[in-house]
């Protein structure tokens, strides 16, 4: 069991648009690779292009102003991370029963998880864990000591929701449905560290 092959989806730290697209690319990967057929899905592909549909045509609509197309496009989100969630358990599934477990997830255009705890985190990832519950987690770098989390409901104004020794940490408080954005830096023998990249998740 130690050797199981673990997919990542890489969705959660995407713009709506950039979710569409991905979503897409992982649909036509798997229908292209003749290792998912139709009938074993737990939802069918074409379940699947309505979700991702859906999803464009509520961002669309966001982008137009319609009224609550933002709350709109949010719910749809979820639902098709929901749907892609339960996917990348079917990708495992099938890779683990198989000789190449690394070829069949990379088939479904999806990537291999790294596993190995926080180490093994190489960029700022976002987990919403639900009841407003975001999960932070960050990779260590020589001589840093200590975290300084940052975040922001716009993307534009940040302020400091929590500062930690640790690579791992859950804040909490959020609105269902927000899009929060988080950023960090780091403190080490020299002083502060510059401030990584911004990524985003929508809070469930």
């Amino acid at each position: 069991m130690s050797n199981r092959k673990k997919a990542a989806l890489k969705l959660n730290s995407l713009t709506p648009e950039s979710k569409v697209t991905k979503a897409q690319g992982i649909l036509d990967a798997m229908q292209a690779s003749g290792n998912f057929p139709a009938s074993n899905m737990p939802m069918s592909y074409s379940s699947l292009q309505t979700i991702i549909d859906n999803l464009h045509n509520a961002i669309l609509a966001t982008n137009a102003g319609t009224t609550t197309s933002t709350s709109n496009m949010h719910e749809q989100e979820r639902i098709l991370m929901s749907a892609y969630n339960l996917i990348k358990a079917h990708v495992e599934f099938v890779a683990n029963s198989s000789v190449d477990a690394s070829g069949i997830i990379v088939s479904a255009g999806m990537q291999v998880a790294v596993t190995g705890g926080a180490n093994a985190v190489t960029v700022l990832t976002l987990e919403a864990s639900g009841n407003g519950e975001v999960i932070i987690k960050v990779p260590r770098g020589q001589d840093e000591k200590a975290f300084i989390f940052e975040a922001s409901t716009d993307g534009t104004a940040f302020s400091k929701v929590r500062s930690s020794t640790l690579t791992k940490v859950t804040i909490s408080g959020y609105t269902p449905g927000t899009t929060l954005y988080v950023r960090y830096f780091a403190i080490n023998k020299i002083g502060e560290t510059t401030t990584s990249q911004v990524v985003s998740v929508i809070v469930l």
